[in-house]
């Protein structure tokens, strides 16, 4: 019974020690949170201060001082004062660190967009581009994310929109075709006179889109461009459903632009599928850009 006793005195005695024992260590931890919590916030100022900075060929990086936050709060209780300052300091071309993400900020459009487009390895615009591409224009995900048609793309798109002389080269295209669609479209309400005598009353805004739509594809892609009202209206249903598809509204909201949107491109596989008659110089560098689906 000694014996017994004794073995149950030393377990007893055993389980008190680990219970001590863990307690201690719980105190200890417990303890050590606060070092943890600063070494955490210091980590995070750290990682903050030194290494979310802007690269070689980027524009000013405006970071403010709270990590991961950035200038959040700035921006959104005050968001035109705090752009309109940062512009006045750091030019049209800037970016703002916000809730772990940067935005590009453009405050000229007339000098900033050319300057943007040519850097264009800098603002990439991939995530904006995916989601018009996939959303809108409905494209399937492993085209619309095909990194290196993507580059194949900008690369045909900059020299020939960007340079002078493209542009220059675009406009005369689009002055020559806007000339004879111009007055087609001015003979076609002047019928027996009647401009010169009391006039016409028209919708300005339709008839000068259905003037410019052509000239615009004539001066793109050359006399194949389809001229019938019928092209333009699916054009136009398209464009005015383009919010409603963006933000993925339901079908029955969306369906009359999106049948309208697979008519139009229906209609541009036709022109495609014949030779193009005098096009603008970007539609065959374009063309040469390979699809995933014709890549070998």
């Amino acid at each position: 019974m000694a014996f017994e006793a004794f073995v149950v005195g030393m377990l007893t005695s055993a389980d008190q020690a680990q219970q001590w024992i863990i307690s201690i260590a719980s105190s200890f931890r417990i303890t050590l949170i606060p070092y943890y919590l600063l070494s955490i916030f210091l980590l995070a100022f750290a990682y903050h201060l030194l290494l979310v900075t802007s690269g070689p060929n980027e524009p000013p990086l405006i970071k403010g001082y709270i990590p991961f936050l950035g200038v959040a709060l700035s921006f959104a209780t005050n968001p035109e004062p705090f752009l309109l300052d940062a512009q006045r300091r750091y030019g049209d071309i800037f970016t703002i660190y916000v809730a772990g993400r940067r935005m590009h900020i453009i405050g000229d459009p007339v000098n900033a967009i050319p300057a943007v487009y040519r850097n264009f390895k800098t603002f990439t615009f991939s995530i904006l581009s995916n989601n018009f591409d996939i959303v809108l224009f409905g494209v399937s995900e492993k085209q619309a994310k095909d990194e290196a048609l993507y580059k194949d793309n900008l690369t045909a798109l900059a020299p020939n929109l960007l340079s002078q002389s493209a542009v220059e080269t675009l406009i005369n295209k689009f002055n020559k075709n806007l000339q004879p669609v111009l007055s087609r479209e001015v003979e076609k309400l002047d019928i027996e006179g009647q401009l010169s005598k009391e006039g016409v009353v028209i919708d300005f805004i339709q008839w000068l889109r259905k003037i410019m739509f052509e000239a615009s594809g004539k001066a793109l892609f050359g006399d194949t461009w389809p001229s019938d009202d019928s092209f333009l209206d699916d054009f136009v249903g398209f464009e005015n459903g383009m919010y409603d598809i963006l933000k993925r509204y339901p079908s029955f909201m969306t369906r009359s632009a999106i049948n309208a949107r697979e008519r139009y491109y229906h209609r541009l596989v036709e022109m495609f599928q014949k030779p193009l008659v005098n096009p603008g110089p970007l539609i065959p560098e374009r063309l040469k850009v390979s699809t995933p689906d014709c890549k070998s």
